[in-house]
């Protein structure tokens, strides 16, 4: 019996090796496509891709400047097609500030602890806004612990990969099927990244305003009110109604933005509905307060 090794090729009789003037066609096409797909992957805008268009673009610099004792250009090619088919998806790059940067990241074993006391808290609070922001903490915790795991399980299948590289073929046979389910359980934990990545991106463009701060205009307001009524200088008057209608469009700005937020990120269709009556409520009011402004200024 003759066992077969795998070998390398110095040189090939590939096409690309003919010369067009005084370059070959192998030192000009890695530029030419390497560069066209390597940018084309980076724009795609995951970590992933980023990561392979770099990797696609030395690879051709290394292929059209370094020496001919590699493998022919078309092997090579068809290795990166494989990869990139195959290859999990990433998570998207964000281009805004990530909502994640303000977060302390954890050990690996603090997170799980982390999360159970945030989930609990949400249950607690009643006040919707705090458990809307204890739902992003979570969230963020959540991603840390995600990518944690599948750092875990890259490194298990690494490891099984090295040894099944001189195992025998029963052991093979084991380490194959404990392979399986690794790579199910890379799958399952890049959807749950993903997924909550998703999530924590629709509190980038929201602006989340605390109940207290709209109660606090609102005791502002009445405040305004009663001196109103209580005032009969014409002077002290004019300029408390100004400060009124100040207060006022304020209180209709923050409270729009409130239940913007809101309507974003829950997901109760009814409270939606709420919120949905609440604003159109809001605009109302706010575009009749500042018709009146507009209208006193002329």
């Amino acid at each position: 019996m003759v066992k077969l090794r795998e070998v390398t090729i110095i040189k090939d009789p590939s096409l690309l090796n003919e010369k067009i003037g005084p370059f070959k066609i192998r030192k000009m096409l890695p530029l030419a496509i390497g560069g066209m797909l390597g940018y084309g992957v980076i724009k795609k805008g995951t970590v992933d891709d980023i990561i392979v268009g770099v990797i696609v673009i030395v690879a051709s610099l290394i292929i059209a400047f370094g020496p001919d004792r590699s493998l022919s250009f078309e092997n090579q090619l068809q290795a990166m097609a494989y990869y990139y088919a195959l290859k999990s998806k990433g998570v998207r790059v964000s281009v805004q500030p990530s909502v994640q940067s303000t977060t302390p990241q954890l050990k690996p074993e603090d997170l799980e602890p982390k999360i159970s006391e945030l989930k609990q808290k949400m249950k607690e609070e009643k006040d919707i806004v705090r458990r809307m922001k204890i739902k992003r903490e979570l969230l963020n915790y959540e991603l840390q612990y995600y990518t944690s795991e599948i750092s875990n399980v890259e490194q298990r299948i690494q490891q099984l990969k090295t040894k099944m590289k001189t195992a025998d073929k029963v052991t093979r046979g084991k380490i194959s099927r404990k392979l399986k389910e690794l790579y199910k359980k890379r799958s399952e934990l890049y959807k749950m990244k993903n997924k909550t990545n998703a999530e924590l991106k629709k509190f980038e463009k929201v602006t989340l305003i605390d109940n207290e701060e709209i109660n606090e205009l609102k005791k502002k307001i009445e405040d305004l009110k009663t001196q109103i009524k209580n005032t009969t200088d014409k002077k002290k008057l004019k300029e408390l109604k100004g400060q009124y209608n100040n207060a006022l469009l304020e209180y209709y700005n923050k409270k729009i933005l409130q239940d913007k937020a809101l309507l974003k990120l829950v997901n109760d269709k009814m409270l939606k509905g709420r919120i949905n009556a609440e604003l159109k409520e809001l605009y109302k009011k706010k575009a009749e307060l500042e018709k009146k402004l507009k209208g006193g200024k002329k």
